[in-house]
């Protein structure tokens, strides 16, 4: 099949993926219930090495310590892993036990290796396609293992290694949860700057097998270089171990949260378009909070008169449709925000970019504002704000 033909059948299969994915996030109401972490390489596949440390021992001591502490925090997540001892597992299936078990995150521990040595530093991708050469160089090393499989061209629909076509088309499978995916990357580099002397090299993109086909936000870390000494000695330290474990740890913790919170927020919404609808006979009560803990000031109520502290009512979420991201700041009139200028917000993200908001009254007025946007913006989509959070509806 010709390279064409087969990238847009990819496309339109994709875009199918989107919409029910879309579909299912509108319904998507339950709490953060499935991780599962999958210990990279294994068995007959030792991964990288330097002497007799091997990277598949290393990523299963830390994959078992973070499901462990993972358990231990949170005993309503179910935590499931791939490999609990030195077994080969082929890369579609680490997938589809994901996949099987409906899980809401998907965690591929791996550590990097090169042939330079002063290479160093932790990285995290999630699938796609990008333009590093060398991001390229890391994918076609964790993929060179499905040669172990046999059978690889026909279990992967006809992947080749050395074929960039196989690239481009794996690049395309994941994007139902590419935003979700990035947002967890980010959080893993962020918590490995926060919490190890290892060199953050970023959250990026990389066409791997393994993550070719989970039904959910899924990412692959390097927690390090098994080439690099420095890099090698932390990993192996205790001190370095236990550092390393506590940044995956927190990064879940996070992620676990912002989960919650758009499923708290996705049944407010619906809530608020209840309560207006009999808002006419059926006076609301405002709700209060007995702490301010965590919240911006913006989302505090000024304090009436007369009211104690405890007795400041919270506004709940400030709702938004976000039409566009860019790469640097503009001016708010300019032409290309169209009936928007003079509207626009811009908020920067994690990543330098800035994304462009236009403010809505309530939830329902976000969906309406969205409805009408997307004639100009086909990608425009509601966010909640939540103290310094935004949260995709």
């Amino acid at each position: 099949m010709k390279l064409t033909t087969r990238i847009l059948l990819i496309l339109t299969l994709s875009f199918c993926v989107i919409a029910s994915a879309e579909a299912q996030n509108g319904e998507k109401t339950r709490r953060f219930s499935t991780i599962v972490i999958d210990a990279g390489h294994g068995g007959k596949d030792p991964g990288c090495h330097w002497g007799t440390k091997l990277e598949k021992d290393l990523n299963l001591k830390v994959a078992l310590e973070l499901g462990r502490r993972i358990t231990e925090a949170y005993p309503e997540v179910k935590v499931i892993y791939t490999r609990t001892d030195d077994t080969f597992i082929e890369l579609h299936e680490r997938g589809r036990i994901a996949n099987r078990a409906g899980a809401d995150l998907f965690l591929s521990i791996h550590t990097d290796a090169v042939g330079n040595n002063t290479a160093n530093g932790s990285s995290t991708y999630i699938m796609g396609i990008d333009k590093s050469e060398k991001n390229l160089e890391v994918a076609q090393r964790e993929n060179s293992v499905v040669v172990l499989e046999g059978d690889y061209q026909e279990k992967y629909e006809g992947y080749d290694p050395d074929s960039p076509e196989s690239y481009i088309i794996f690049s395309l499978m994941q994007y139902a949860h590419a935003e979700g995916s990035m947002a967890f990357a980010e959080m893993i580099q962020k918590h490995y700057a926060k919490n190890t002397t290892i060199a953050n090299r970023g959250a990026m993109q990389g066409p791997y097998l393994v993550l070719w086909r989970t039904a959910m936000p899924a990412v692959l870390t390097e927690m390090g270089f098994m080439t690099n000494k420095k890099d090698r000695e932390y990993l192996h330290s205790e001190a370095g171990f236990n550092k390393v474990v506590k940044a995956l740890f927190d990064a879940v913790g996070e992620y676990r949260d912002m989960f919650n919170a758009k499923a708290e927020l996705l049944v407010a919404g619906a809530a608020e378009a209840k309560d207006k609808e009999s808002a006419a006979t059926t006076p609301v009560a405002t709700p209060t909070v007995t702490s301010t803990e965590g919240l911006a000031a913006e989302d505090v109520v000024a304090k009436a008169e007369g009211a104690t502290a405890e007795e400041r009512p919270y506004e709940g979420p400030k709702y938004y449709v976000q039409i566009c991201t860019l790469s640097k700041h503009s001016d708010p009139n300019d032409g290309k925000f169209g009936p928007y200028k003079g509207r626009i917000e811009q908020v920067q993200t994690s990543t330098g970019s800035w994304r462009c908001i236009v403010p809505a009254g309530s939830f329902e007025e976000a969906c309406q504002l969205q409805a009408e946007a997307a004639g100009h913006f086909p990608g425009a989509f509601v966010v909640a704000r939540e103290s310094d959070y935004f949260r995709r509806l």
